[in-house]
């Protein structure tokens, strides 16, 4: 999937508790558009344009876990 003109932009934030309604998503498991943004966001204060597939809430396992948010 390749990114979205939604206006919206992404954030990741280290968290160590997963909430149990949220979607897990495994790094590898995402495309190369959307590991590119979680290599960049990890651990920063940045964001990045929404992704066609990650969405509020979800959880990104990479090096810790990180809850997306999308504002």
């Amino acid at each position: 999937m390749s990114l979205r003109d939604t206006g919206r932009r992404l954030r990741l934030r280290r968290t160590g508790r997963v909430p149990a309604d949220a979607r897990v998503r495994h790094y590898d498991e995402l495309n190369d558009d959307e590991q590119g943004i979680v290599r960049e966001l990890a651990g920063e204060p940045w964001t990045a344009p929404e992704t066609g597939d990650l969405d509020d809430g979800d959880v990104v396992k990479f090096t810790d876990y990180y809850l997306v948010r999308s504002r």
